[in-house]
């Protein structure tokens, strides 16, 4: 070959290579930077680096100190290091990922009060932005990070708050409706920010309402406040609704209301609103929670608001009570009654059913009894009764077990069976039923007993059960208990004599129906025995129960979000104090180390997150306190 073809060949396979090089995808680091955005592009990963995540090889396994605790020292932060952190455990969070979503709460907390704004490095915040709508949905508390985004798009694209408008950054929507909030100069606005634009129910990834004012300077300015502006989905909110906007206390000035509901809770919770001394401010009474289930009645001209509320009154038959509260603004804020009303409850099966056995429940009745009453009430159903109408056929259903009507038992089940939802209530109850029904040793207090394992609320109470039972049969002194119990279908399992300073001994037995089946029996009388249940004894406890805790309580969580560390730390010394000699969660021992740190305590904070670090390095705990140290 002449060297002219040569240098021709080795031209064209160049090209060749340049243009499979050119067809490339860029890389996942190339589209984290927003220098290489294209302008109004989304937030979020391309498909090339999602697929060429799942061919990445696992980390290593997280490692302790290497060294003993002398040679660390507390770290020494800037804002830049602490928002790398914070990125860091961002991108390490997987769905249902509670302690790892909870110490990035605490580390949001840590860094704003270390750095109050930050990141205000704009890259830095894209950065850290970015990470966090990768996060699994709702797991992260984007608000810090989205508003002063936000706030610096309107500082830039600077639109105006005389009318109904909206505007676009990198995938975010941001709609603005002109309000007078402060009855200064020109409109002020409300703005709902939604990201992607477009997006709702699973395909939305963040959704607020707040407010804004131009100044006197021209600066577009977005203040938090406390509580701050809800947003879904976010803490199991996952409905979020504008409730109200307009003058609500009768100032001259718009308020805000938001509603935010979670799934499952019976009540919305409502926040307002409004702009006082220069800021955003809560308009509800410090400590107060505005309750609301299906309306609210708004009274503007009155300076008021009724909302109803609900409470659950029985969990087993979902029976709700429900009453009508009139806020009233007194003293710059929305406040209650000195004596709130009486809640009543509805009128319903489920509460006619609550009410029925609230001194005597079903099981505990003469079979006939109760079937006659469940059989009464059944007529009375109406469109909302739908879970109750089912429990009381499932319990009529066993019901007719008890009474020896096994065939009648089974066609109502099969019946039910037609009607009933995958995943329901119903469905576990028909499931757990007709398998115990296919057992050829199963008796009616198995049957029970298997309803009752199948859920906490199962259409059957095998105490209930075995009260009537020793009620209508006692167990006479005179002849063994293993004999007479085996005639009744039960069989003992485990037996121990109790003895109790000033009793009588009680024979306590365990039946073969369950865990926490535990009965005692004491001669009290001069024949038979006083029978009662017991909880577990000593010793017997499930052999599979995880080894106790201590774990944060609730409020310490409050009290820290709130900056009151000095609370915070009293919260979680009384609650190792009440657990003396029992380990203490990893989660409760990173607060403490985390809260004595910020008060200023830097040995105690140091000997905390090393010791910490050192026990459980593999834990998001054990990853945060090594990150709050540095090697000399």
């Amino acid at each position: 070959m002449s060297r002219r073809h040569v240098v021709t060949l080795m031209i064209g396979l160049l090209a060749a290579l340049i243009l499979v090089m050119g067809s490339l995808p860029l890389t996942a680091q190339d589209s984290a930077f927003a220098t290489n955005t294209p302008a109004g592009a989304p937030l979020q990963s391309t498909a090339a680096s999602s697929f060429f995540a799942t061919n990445t090889p696992p980390p290593p396994a997280p490692l302790g100190p290497d060294a003993t605790i002398d040679r660390y020292a507390l770290r020494r932060w800037d804002e830049a290091a602490m928002v790398e952190v914070l990125i860091g455990q961002v991108g390490k969070l997987r769905p249902d990922d509670l302690s790892g979503a909870k110490g990035i709460q605490l580390l949001q907390a840590e860094l704003a009060r270390r750095f109050p704004g930050a990141p205000t490095n704009p890259a830095l915040r894209e950065r850290l932005l970015r990470a966090m709508l990768a996060a699994p949905r709702g797991s992260v508390d984007l608000r810090p990070v989205v508003r002063p985004f936000i706030e610096a798009a309107l500082n830039r694209q600077r639109p105006s708050f005389e009318l109904p408008s909206a505007l676009s950054e990198l995938g975010f929507e941001v709609m603005i409706t002109p309000a007078n909030l402060d009855n200064v100069g020109g409109l002020d606005a409300v703005l709902m920010t939604r990201y992607p634009a477009g997006a709702a129910g699973s395909g939305l990834i963040y959704e607020d309402y707040t407010l804004a004012v131009i100044d006197a300077q021209g600066v577009y300015r977005m203040p938090d406040t406390a509580p701050s502006f809800p947003a879904i989905p976010f803490d199991g909110r996952e409905v979020l609704t504008l409730s109200y906007l307009g003058d609500l206390n009768g100032d001259g000035l718009a308020e805000l209301a938001v509603g935010t509901a979670r799934p499952g809770d019976p009540n919305a919770e409502l926040a307002i609103f409004g702009w006082r001394g220069g800021t955003a401010a809560s308009l509800v009474a410090p400590g107060q929670m505005v309750f609301w289930l299906d309306r609210i009645a708004w009274q503007p001209e009155a300076g008021s608001f009724t909302a109803t509320e609900v409470r659950a009154e029985s969990a087993d038959w979902g029976c709700r009570a429900r009453r009508e509260v009139t806020w009233t603004w007194s003293f710059n804020f929305f406040r209650p009654p000195t004596q709130g009303a009486d809640f009543i409850p509805e009128n319903s099966l489920a509460c006619s059913l609550a009410l029925a056995e609230s001194g005597t429940p079903f099981f505990a009745m003469p079979v006939s009894m109760a079937m006659q009453t469940l059989q009464q009430a059944l007529p009375l159903a109406g469109d909302a009764d739908g879970y109750a109408r089912q429990r009381a056929q499932m319990m009529l259903a066993m019901l007719h077990v008890f009474n020896g009507q096994a065939a009648d038992a089974l066609d109502q089940v099969e019946a039910l069976r037609r009607e009933a939802e995958p995943g329901s209530w119903l469905e576990g109850q028909v499931r757990a039923f007709q398998e115990a029904a296919a057992r050829p040793d199963i008796t009616p207090l198995k049957m029970c007993a298997a309803l009752e394992a199948a859920d906490p609320n199962g259409a059957c109470d095998v105490n209930a059960a075995l009260g009537r039972v020793f009620t209508e049969q006692p167990l006479r002194q005179g002849e063994p208990l293993e004999a007479q119990t085996a005639r009744l279908g039960l069989t003992i399992i485990d037996r121990l004599t109790i003895t109790v300073v000033g009793r009588l001994p009680r024979e306590a037995v365990r039946f073969d129906l369950g865990e926490q089946s535990w009965w005692a029996f004491a001669p009290i009388g001069k024949e038979s025995y006083t029978a009662e249940p017991i909880e577990t004894p000593p010793g017997y406890e499930p052999r599979d129960v995880p080894t106790l805790r201590v774990s944060v309580p609730p409020a310490a969580y409050l009290t820290f979000f709130a900056g009151d560390f000095q609370a915070t730390l009293a919260l979680l010394d009384n609650a190792a104090r009440a657990n003396p000699g029992v380990p203490l969660d990893s989660s409760l021992r990173f607060l403490r180390a985390l809260t004595t740190d910020l008060l200023g305590d830097r040995t105690n904070a140091r000997n905390a997150y090393y010791e910490l670090w050192r026990d459980d390095p593999g834990s998001p705990w054990g990853q945060l306190a090594g990150e709050h140290l540095e090697r000399r």
